[in-house]
């Protein structure tokens, strides 16, 4: 059953509404941040507890686990209770959340922070989404898929210079004081402009919900544990755990009369492609941000602060790239966009395997700025086709569906990366620093190249519905 809002979003008369759209963007990018940016502050907090580095993994890794595994709650709870209501609490939540975060004084209160913190992103983003798609018009789709795009292109990028910064000159809990006034203005913009959504009572499927987060928390912590050796029988166990108990979920919600995750969706062919291709592509894409700077640290001898600076290029080349992004995808076809963009960050990250500590630093800066466009502009794509063919009574499901996968894939990017690196090593030893990194770059290279084989297969035309208000 659709759940339409009552009355539509500040906007035009096709219901685009910028206002929210940048309200919507600010919180993904604040959920974003948290997901990425305590890494460079461990060893600070690690120091600070009298605790070994490697003790504060759980606080990281617990975070994302929350956020993948109660997607599906938060989709049901925002048809419960309306989208309005549960995107204002979790602003509400995750803000202090955060102040929890900053005050916290051992692993295990951190670590119960950001649980807390990770479970208010879970619906954070799918439902403010999910507030943005209803409320536009497939002609303004590539719009406001644009504004939503950013903040998971821009958040990683930045992240690792922001926190170095912020732990170096404030103190490591200014990471997490920071969101405090951001979620404060987030909120009060967001109760003026976001719009009420009429609630739908539909029964919780308990059996499918406990089901899909007992998969997604195996496979999460399975790409998490399975790139590290000590631990890689117990990543082997839950990843085997997570295909089990995942076919069983698949078959339950199948068969459900109210199933806690629609999968109906995935018979459109857009936007099947774009949760399996579509996928891949963004795993390639997040393994740019623990690659890059790693080889320039590890393999280079750059500085934390200095290789965080150089990857600001990326970000120059994601924000440099959005005033094109639109009117290119009216003009010309969705998939034909997806091609070139993947076949041009593939090249970049070839490119970047051949880099030496002898690069002039501008070359490196302009090989970044074109990776950092073609990774937008690629991203941007599989984004507005994944719901260009999808009807206005399947957005919700559709959207909660493509919540879980995006998050899954930036996981297994990064778990793949670190598997590549790991095993480059182990299996060619004596090399230089760089060589696990170079191999590592050139088989994602190989990853993103084979995610087309499925995209060329789409009709002609595809997702042509998003671009009817070209000019």
């Amino acid at each position: 059953m659709s759940t339409a809002p009552t009355t539509a979003p500040t906007g035009s008369a096709e219901g685009w509404s910028r206002p929210l759209a940048l309200v919507v963007a600010l919180a993904f990018f604040m959920e974003n941040l948290d997901a990425t940016i305590l890494i460079t502050a461990t060893p600070s907090i690690a120091a600070d507890y009298g605790v070994a580095a490697a003790d504060l993994g759980l606080a990281v890794t617990a975070y994302l686990v929350a956020v993948a595994a109660f997607i599906p709650f938060g989709s049901w709870l925002a048809d419960r209770l309306g989208a309005r209501a549960v995107f204002l609490s979790s602003v509400v939540v995750f803000t202090l959340a955060s102040a929890w975060c900053a005050a916290s004084d051992s692993v295990a209160t951190l670590t119960c922070a950001r649980v807390l913190q990770g479970i208010a992103g879970s619906m954070l983003v799918p439902v403010g989404r999910l507030v943005v798609l209803r409320g536009t018009a497939k002609a303004d789709l590539v719009r406001a898929i644009a504004y939503l795009t950013w903040p998971a292109l821009v958040a990683p990028v930045i992240a690792p210079l922001l926190g170095g910064l912020l732990t170096e000159h404030a103190g490591w809990p200014w990471i997490f004081w920071g969101n405090v006034p951001i979620g404060v203005v987030l909120a009060l913009a967001a109760w003026r402009i976001v719009p009420p959504v009429a609630a739908v009572r539909r029964p919780l499927d308990v059996v499918g919900l406990v089901l899909m987060i007992v998969t997604v928390t195996a496979l999460v912590l399975g790409l998490e544990f399975v790139a590290d050796p000590a631990r890689a029988v117990t990543g082997s166990v839950l990843l085997v755990a997570a295909v089990l108990v995942g076919t069983v979920a698949v078959r339950w919600v199948r068969r459900a009369a109210h199933p806690v995750l629609d999968l109906g969706t995935l018979r459109i062919a857009t936007f099947r492609v774009s949760n399996s291709a579509g996928s891949v592509y963004r795993a390639v894409v997040s393994a740019a941000p623990f690659l890059l700077p790693l080889l320039l640290q590890d393999g280079f001898g750059w500085s934390p602060v200095q290789a965080g600076a150089m990857l600001m290029a990326v970000f120059a080349g994601n924000l440099g790239i959005k005033p094109v992004t639109t009117p290119l995808m009216r003009r010309v076809r969705l998939v034909p966009i997806v091609v070139v963009s993947t076949v041009v960050l593939a090249a970049t990250f070839v490119a970047a395997a051949t880099l030496t500590p002898d690069t002039p630093s501008a070359l490196v800066a302009a090989l970044f700025v074109v990776s950092g466009a073609a990774r937008s502009v690629g991203f941007t794509a599989y984004n507005t086709l994944q719901f260009a063919d999808v009807p206005p009574a399947g957005i919700g499901p559709a959207n909660a569906v493509a919540s879980i996968t995006a998050q899954l894939a930036t996981g297994l990017g990064v778990a793949v990366a670190a598997l590549l690196v790991r095993s480059a090593v182990a299996l060619v030893p004596g090399q230089d620093a760089a060589f696990g990194y170079r191999v590592a770059l050139v088989a994602m290279a190989a990853v993103g190249l084979a995610s087309l084989v499925e995209t060329l297969f789409l009709p002609r035309g595809a997702g042509d519905a998003v671009r009817a208000g070209r000019r």
